[in-house]
């Protein structure tokens, strides 16, 4: 397994696709260096966005969280969100005016207010209630007293025949070094087994949320695929999506993927990074 440095890698790109978790922040923060490299990119003319299957807020939210940490440079605009898009599809495909059921943090309201729909937690969901439903969405795995909301969650699944949307489909994410928890995608295939029904998901690795971001940059720039790098920590959601559609990918060592685990995991799965690198920092 061929390790090599980030910094030597990135200057070959105009353009690079961050994951969040893992590659610049970690569960107790963001990782020291970070904000360095960052204006090493900018300072080299190369653009950056931020690719976050994080549903749990707004992308200004989530740009304040890094301000907070001492990082202005990135921007709301600087972040594309797989909520954004579950949005976009309740506005395309939810009539006005009803309500969602959903599971996760209170700010994730933000996404079923934006199309226009009237947010309930799933918690507060009675059998009365199914008949008024426009849609269930699956936010975020806290927020919610687990086992009583996750069997509540079922059941209404269980009980409705409305949409079900995935605004996050991340399996797991880390929680310290070496050690991952289980995140709402892994819940929400529990959901889909047992209730025997298919769900509507945004986010890695369906490339849509690529061509979202794509089309983002070339609405003020015109790159091409070849331009661009995606950099992750997971091979099941950041380096498949970034292989599918067709961008360079760079795996790093820093979240959910551990060195020691990494080769064998790239074996067995087939998916094969175009780079590997430690960390974004090194």
């Amino acid at each position: 397994m061929n390790i090599v440095k980030f910094k030597e890698v990135v200057q070959q790109y105009k353009v690079v696709f961050f994951d969040a978790y893992g590659v610049l922040k970690k569960h107790d923060g963001m990782i020291e260096g970070v904000k360095e490299m960052l204006h090493f990119l900018k300072d080299e003319g190369i653009e950056f966005y931020i690719i976050t299957n994080d549903a749990s807020r707004s992308t200004e939210l989530l740009a304040a969280n890094y301000h907070k940490a001492g990082i202005d440079i990135i921007q709301a605009d600087n972040l594309v969100s797989s909520a954004v898009m579950s949005m976009e599809f309740l506005k395309e495909n939810i009539q006005p005016g009803s309500s969602v059921a959903y599971l996760g943090r209170e700010t994730s309201e933000f996404f079923i207010k934006g199309a226009d729909l009237i947010p309930v937690r799933i918690e507060n969901v009675e059998r009365k209630d199914y008949n008024t439903l426009g849609a269930v969405m699956l936010f975020d795995d806290g927020g919610y007293d687990f086992h009583p909301t996750i069997n509540k969650t079922l059941n209404v699944i269980r009980g409705t025949d409305v949409p079900v949307v995935v605004a996050n489909p991340d399996l797991v994410y880390p929680v310290s070094d070496g050690e991952t928890a289980i995140a709402i995608g892994s819940i929400a295939n529990m959901f889909e087994a047992v209730a025997n029904r298919k769900f509507f998901r945004f986010g890695k690795p369906d490339v849509a949320v690529f061509k979202y971001a794509f089309d983002t940059v070339n609405a003020k720039r015109k790159v091409a695929k070849r331009d661009i790098l995606m950099v992750g920590d997971t091979l099941a959601t950041d380096i498949l999506g970034g292989n599918n559609f067709g961008v360079d990918t760079a795996l790093v060592l820093s979240g959910s993927t551990i060195e020691k685990q990494a080769e064998h995991m790239i074996a067995d799965s087939g998916i094969i990074p175009t780079h590997i690198c430690n960390s974004v920092v090194d």
